[in-house]
Order: C-alpha cells, then structure tokens, then sequence
C-alpha cells in the first residue's frame, strides 16, 4: 500500500467514521471525546501537508492509527458502511507493518 493509498483510505475512514458518530452516538461525554480525537487526526493530517518533517508525519500516522483503531471498533459493533478496502490499512497501518514508522510498541 502506498503511501498516497494510506492517506486516502483513511480519509474515507474518517469521513464514515464522523458520519456514524453524527448519526448513532447521542450528545454526551462519549461522542465528545471520540468527537476530539477525530479532531485531532484532522489536524495532523493537515499539519502534515504543510510541514514534511519526519516529526509531524510520524505524529500524523499514529493519529490515523488511533482512527483507525476506533473506527475497526465501529466496524466491529456492525455500524453500516463499513468498506471492504479500507481492512487492508487497518491491518497493515495499525500492527506497525509499515516500514517508515515501525511497530507502535
């Protein structure tokens, strides 16, 4: 998977991700702080296009695996919309199989 891939799919991850808390997580504490770890994925995301230093892009890839990490909890509760192509960054991303970034241990 490159690298282009990765950042796509996580893309589309975050935009189904951010649909099922809109629509199947009531407002409380439990939406607000998933709200806000999504948030802060974003933001890493975008720092990441405006600054190529090996810190930020390495902030940017474990955000997007705490993303992906709650959204496979999601997909495994059954939430709708799930897609088939994005298992593939969930299971090469999060274990640490790329070989920038390494393990998350």
């Amino acid at each position: 998977m490159t690298t282009y891939d990765f950042t796509r799919r996580v893309g589309e991850i975050a935009a189904w991700y951010r649909a099922v808390l809109a629509d199947l997580y009531p407002v409380g504490p439990d939406r607000d702080a998933k709200v806000l770890l999504l948030a802060h994925y974003d933001e890493f995301a975008r720092l990441a296009t405006q600054n190529p230093s090996p810190a930020v892009g390495a902030a940017a890839v474990q955000w997007a695996r705490t993303l992906l990490v709650l959204a496979d909890a999601e997909r495994d509760a059954g939430r709708p919309g799930w897609q088939h192509e994005w298992t593939e960054a969930y299971e090469h991303y999060v274990p640490g199989d790329d070989q920038v970034f390494g393990p998350l241990a």
